[in-house]
């Protein structure tokens, strides 16, 4: 069987599962692996979740990104535009966009098995 290169125009991307107001869009996924686009309006912040064994990868294309993960979520990174970041597998964290400006972000997920699991919160502190 002969493999080809596919290609995607933006407005082919097909909605994926979200977080009001953080829209994420997939252009592919298959067995090991998701990528894929979010536009994070301004001042909104997902749902506790994890990955589950899926390593999260990200790029900041617009704005600035935080995340909040460790012992009752005490733990924040800002990631700002131009700047990558990395979850590992089964961290709960959160993600949201704290700014008065639009962002975007690209996702790879590399891992097996469903990608988004919403849970309570991170352990107490």
């Amino acid at each position: 069987m002969h493999e080809s290169v596919r290609k995607l125009r933006e407005d082919q991307l097909r909605e994926a599962e979200g977080t009001p107001g953080l829209n994420r869009r997939v252009a592919f996924e298959a067995d090991g692996h998701w990528f894929g686009h979010v536009e994070a309006e301004p001042e909104t912040m997902s749902r506790w979740h994890h990955h589950g064994e899926n390593v999260t990868i990200g790029y900041v294309l617009k704005g600035k990104i935080t995340l909040e993960f460790g012992p009752g979520g005490q733990e924040q990174v800002e990631v700002n535009e131009g700047e990558y970041f990395e979850v590992p597998k089964q961290l709960v964290h959160r993600e949201g966009n704290m700014s008065t400006e639009t962002g975007e972000i690209l996702l790879a997920r590399v891992g097996e098995g469903p990608v988004v699991f919403s849970v309570d919160g991170p352990d107490p502190a």
